[in-house]
C-alpha cells in the first residue's frame, strides 16, 4: 500500500510540473522569442540569404506559423502582404520555409516574427531571379570598358539589369575602378552591356550599366524577368490564428511520459525482482 502511494504521489508531482510548464510555455509566447529557439536549435540547417516575398496562398492567404515543426499559427497573413527573410530552412519533406523579419535585433540577433512556407509566396524578382533566367546569356567583362567610369565621382548600382529599382546612386566610382569586381556581364536588348558587382563598400550582389553608369532614370523592362506563376487574389475574410501545441510543449509532455515510465519501472519492476 504504501508503495502504490509513494507511485500515486509522484505521478501526481509530474503531472503538476507538466500543467505547469504547458500554461507557462503559451502565456510567456508574447515575451519569448520561440522562432529564435527554433533557428538557433537548426542554425547548421538554416542557410542564410537575403530575400523578399510577397504572401500569395492559394486560399487568399498563408498561414505564418511559430515554426516549421509546430501547430502554433502566430498570424494569418493575407496575399499581397510583403515580407523579407535572411534564413530559409528545408524540413524532412522538402518542403522550404523562411523566418519572417521583423526589423528589429536583439542581443546581436534580428527577431522573426515566425516561420512561412515559399511554396505559399511569390518570391519579388531579384539578382537570384535574373540570373536563373539569364545565367546562359551571361558573357566575360570586355576591356574596351576599362575606362566606363573615368571622370565620375558616383555611380548607380541596380537590383538587377532593367529593373528601375536603384540599389544606391552614391557608390563611390573609384572604389569601383581599383577593385576590379567586374567579372561577369550581360547586354540587354539595347546593346547596354551591364555588369555584376559582388560586393563594394558593404553593398552587395548589385548590377551597374556601363554604359550609362551614373543615370539613376534607365526605365524598367518587365519582360527581363518573364511571370508566368499564378497569383491569388486576397481573400476578403481571414479566418483566425489557431493556437496549437507549441514544440516546447511537445517535448514537455514527452519528458512527463518519459519519466513516468522511469518511475513505473522503478517501483514495480525492479522493486519486484529485488524481491
Amino acid at each position: 500500500m504504501k508503495k502504490v502511494k509513494n507511485v500515486f504521489i509522484c505521478l501526481l508531482s509530474v503531472f503538476l510540473l507538466s500543467m505547469g510548464l504547458i500554461p507557462a510555455k503559451v502565456h510567456a509566447d508574447v515575451l519569448i522569442e520561440i522562432d529564435d529557439s527554433f533557428w538557433r536549435a537548426h542554425q547548421k540547417d538554416c542557410d542564410y540569404l537575403y530575400r523578399s516575398y510577397t504572401v500569395n496562398g492559394d486560399q487568399g492567404y498563408a498561414i505564418l506559423w511559430e515554426s516549421p515543426v509546430s501547430s502554433r499559427q502566430e498570424e494569418v497573413l493575407v496575399n499581397g502582404t510583403s515580407i523579407s527573410t535572411n534564413w530559409h530552412y528545408t524540413d524532412g519533406k522538402g518542403e522550404t520555409w523562411c523566418a519572417v523579419s521583423t526589423g528589429e535585433y536583439s542581443q546581436g540577433y534580428e527577431k522573426i516574427s515566425g516561420w512561412i512556407k515559399t511554396s505559399d509566396c511569390l518570391v519579388n524578382p531579384d539578382y537570384i531571379s535574373f540570373r536563373e533566367a539569364h545565367e546562359e546569356e551571361f558573357v566575360e567583362y570586355d576591356p574596351a570598358y576599362d575606362n566606363a567610369l573615368a571622370g565620375l565621382e558616383t555611380v548607380v548600382l541596380w537590383t538587377y539589369p532593367c529593373s528601375g529599382k536603384v540599389k544606391t546612386d552614391r557608390m563611390d566610382a573609384e572604389g569601383l575602378r581599383d577593385r576590379r569586381v567586374f567579372d561577369i556581364c550581360w547586354k540587354d536588348s539595347k546593346g547596354r552591356m551591364w555588369a555584376f558587382v559582388g560586393y563594394c563598400y558593404g553593398v552587395r550582389n548589385t548590377w551597374i550599366c556601363l554604359d550609362d553608369p551614373a543615370n539613376p532614370e534607365l526605365e524598367a523592362d518587365e519582360s527581363v524577368i518573364p511571370r508566368d506563376a499564378v497569383v491569388y487574389p486576397a481573400a476578403e475574410d481571414l479566418p483566425d490564428a489557431k493556437s496549437g501545441v507549441t514544440g516546447l510543449a511537445i517535448a514537455a509532455v514527452l519528458s512527463v511520459v518519459a519519466v513516468t515510465l522511469v518511475l513505473l519501472w522503478f517501483f514495480f519492476v525492479r522493486k519486484r525482482r529485488k524481491e
